[in-house]
């Protein structure tokens, strides 16, 4: 119940109010400590939290179904793994959850809040696909490395690219796949999730805000890979042992971003590219300096040696280095600011137009404070329809009326 009612951006005293309960009674009924609980009462809650009654008493069925893919730090996933493995035992004590249950609490929450949406505007538009093939399944002896450059290749295709950088790595996912897309406040060794809810063929790609942007851009690129090869759950490290699966992905995020034949449009007759050509295709095509450093070598413009001497210089170095210093610190702004998935945010504002969703869960979803969000929707145009309540009195004459009658 706190849960739901954190979700719907409610403190105790106001969800207390609007359900007719006092303060101290609500939090008894939180902590469990309420000796007999009415079902009117929890009836009450449910209608002011605006979820289902079955969902305030056993849980969001979302929680339940969805099936979750992860891209994180060797030590995360090894940590999540001995964690994942400890619950099969006993359940963790309310409380104990780790970064990695933070993270896929926030993913979740948005997922159930997208299907409360269908009960509160009605259920979304079918997401329209338009690349599902996947060009390795008809040759699956192919190298990894060749698999995801011809996944990549088919999508630049599809998105009409040649050779040109991918503006919007979140646009491009979203229109080949119809899945949402969001950028959140993860902790620290997680980069990504790919949350799937079958029953509503929803798919959510999100990445951690505080990635710099060339890396949320790699990681959208690569469970967008998945995502195309049908992978299902997986759990990716990104700096220990790598399966055949984890090396197509990157091959198909560092050819979808970074294209060779974009690459020797942009060098031209530059065939021995050095320091500051390396660092200015990365700024070209908004990726880290490893993924040039990798293209040029398997293009052979590049050996292992030279290779190597370039690498551990930071994006921000470079920029500072090449003349792109400022540009560098705002892309970093944007990337660190919290985006959620576009069409979620519009099917929630249309219910808090009609009155049907409270500012504090639009609030929560933008990450914005609740006076700041309504303000800006109000310069917008945007207000909730007056919600029209009951005259209990007349509706008790009337009821005595009838009795007497």
């Amino acid at each position: 119940m706190r849960q739901a009612r954190e979700a719907a951006g409610l403190n105790q005293r106001e969800l207390a109010r609007a359900a007719g309960l006092s303060q101290p009674t609500l939090a008894r009924i939180e902590l469990g400590t309420r000796p007999r609980l009415a079902v009117a009462e929890l009836d009450r809650i449910a209608a002011v939290l605006q979820i289902q009654l079955s969902d305030l008493t056993t849980g969001s069925r979302v929680r339940d179904r969805v099936r979750v893919a992860a891209r994180m730090a060797a030590r995360m996933a090894a940590r999540m793994a001995a964690r994942m493995a400890a619950r099969m035992a006993a359940r963790m004590a309310e409380g104990t959850a780790d970064l990695w249950e933070a993270a896929l609490q926030q993913a979740i929450g948005i997922l159930i809040l997208d299907d409360r949406l269908d009960r509160l505007v009605g259920k979304r538009l079918s997401r329209t696909v338009r690349l599902v093939a996947n060009p390795a399944s008809d040759d699956p002896g192919m190298p990894a490395e060749e698999q995801g450059r011809a996944m990549a290749n088919v999508a630049r295709r599809t998105l009409d690219l040649g050779g040109a950088p991918l503006a919007d790595p979140a646009e491009a996912a979203e229109w080949l796949t119809g899945a949402d897309t969001a950028a959140l406040d993860f902790p620290s060794g997680i980069d990504g999730l790919t949350l799937t809810d079958p029953a509503r063929d929803v798919t959510l790609i999100a990445v951690g805000s505080g990635s710099v942007s060339e890396r949320q851009r790699f990681t959208l690129a690569h469970e967008l890979g998945h995502l195309l090869s049908g992978d299902g759950g997986h759990c990716d490290t990104v700096d220990g042992k790598r399966t055949a699966a984890e090396k197509r992905c990157d091959s198909f995020a560092r050819h979808l971003l970074a294209p060779q034949r974009g690459i020797r449009a942009w060098l031209g007759a530059d065939t021995r590219p050095d320091e500051r050509s390396t660092a200015l295709l990365a700024h070209h095509f908004g990726v880290s300096l490893m993924v040039i450093l990798i293209q040029l070598e398997r293009m052979g413009l590049l050996t292992r040696d030279e290779s190597e001497s370039m690498r551990g210089l930071t994006g921000a170095q470079l920029a500072r280095r090449y003349g792109w210093g400022r540009s560098y610190e705002r892309e970093q702004e944007i990337s660190r600011t919290r985006r959620p998935p576009r069409c979620i945010v519009e099917r929630a504002t249309t219910a808090y137009r009609d009155g049907r969703l409270g500012i504090g869960v639009l609030a929560g979803l933008e990450g914005r404070d609740p006076g700041e969000t309504e303000a800006a929707l109000a310069d917008a145009g945007i207000t909730p329809t007056p919600v029209r309540h009951a005259d209990l009195n007349r509706l008790l004459q009337r009821a005595r009326g009838d009795n007497q009658t």
